[in-house]
């Protein structure tokens, strides 16, 4: 279990994957342009940011669309399901998609 207040590294993920350090072509949702629908693949992310990333129905295998990105690195505003969500250009860093077509 990862309480918010250490420092170690996540257990559950260990060290994250940067662009271009893996074998495979990863895609992040800060990366996708509006008016994209995505397939969430995984999270990187760990201890209180990744409950509340899953809490608000972004699990692996949900769909997603990116309804609007703010200029300059700016929130990101998803739907997912009914729900519309804000999530900050660092959060959505931390989700690995898949590009779904219509």
């Amino acid at each position: 279990m990862k309480f918010w207040w250490t420092k170690k590294k996540c257990a559950h993920h260990g060290a994250q994957c940067g662009k271009n350090q893996c074998g495979e072509k990863c895609r992040l949702l800060s990366d996708i342009t509006p008016g994209s629908c995505v397939c969430v693949k995984r999270h990187h992310s760990c201890g209180a940011v990744r409950q509340r990333l899953l809490d608000l129905g972004i699990i692996p295998f949900a769909r997603v669309n990116v309804v609007n990105k703010a200029p300059l690195g700016g929130p990101i505003q998803l739907r997912v399901g009914e729900s519309n969500l804000i999530l900050s250009k660092s959060e959505a860093d931390q989700i690995e998609v898949d590009i779904v077509m219509p």
